[in-house]
């Protein structure tokens, strides 16, 4: 569940147009930070914990001392390949339309100048409401009662609304990836 702090966090790197891979990399520094400090498997137990790690690969990012290569053309490739994949091993049929669509307007961003990384989130996040849309209206109301329960209560009334409905939409599409088997196709690996 994440805290009013860890949202503004959150928001602050989306405006400031940092892509979703170096926020994970740094996550996973600061995991691997408090594994050697402490010694022990504890996580972080939230965001603020991982910023110093998060800014620091945003300044690596930022200045090319980074690692990662994330070229337009080469993160389009990547996930047209990954996509390809999937498409050849889903045996459902809706599913399988479901990432041939995604394919096709991955495909398109080539012809675009958008930002790249905010285009893939966008595709993303429409194609879950997309196929949470194409689902029968009486499995709609189910995921979305079982992802209103995933909110902690004793901490919603710090949340704002929009803290709230992003939260509902965070659980409604984990719903759909754990129930309907959807795969993340958008992860730099």
């Amino acid at each position: 569940m994440l805290s009013p702090r860890d949202y503004d966090l959150i928001v602050r790197w989306k405006r400031r147009g940092v892509p979703k891979e170096i926020i994970y990399r740094g996550i996973n520094k600061a995991i691997e930070n408090l594994k050697k400090k402490k010694g022990s498997g504890r996580l972080p137990r939230n965001f603020s914990e991982c910023a110093p790690s998060i800014e620091e690969e945003i300044m690596n990012y930022r200045t090319g001392k980074s690692d990662i290569e994330l070229s337009r053309s080469d993160l389009i490739e990547r996930v047209v390949k990954k996509l390809a994949l999937v498409i050849t091993s889903e045996k459902n049929e809706r599913i399988r339309r479901h990432y041939i669509e995604i394919r096709r307007r991955v495909m398109d961003l080539a012809k675009s100048n958008e930002n790249i990384f905010r285009a893939l989130e966008k595709i993303e996040q429409e194609s879950y409401e997309a196929f949470f849309q194409a689902l029968p209206q009486e499995e709609r109301e189910e995921i979305e009662q079982v992802a209103l329960g995933m909110i902690d209560k004793k901490r919603e009334h710090l949340m704002t609304e929009k803290a709230r409905h992003e939260s509902i939409l965070s659980f409604r599409n984990e719903i759909l990836r754990r129930d309907y088997k959807l795969r993340n196709v958008f992860a730099y690996d």
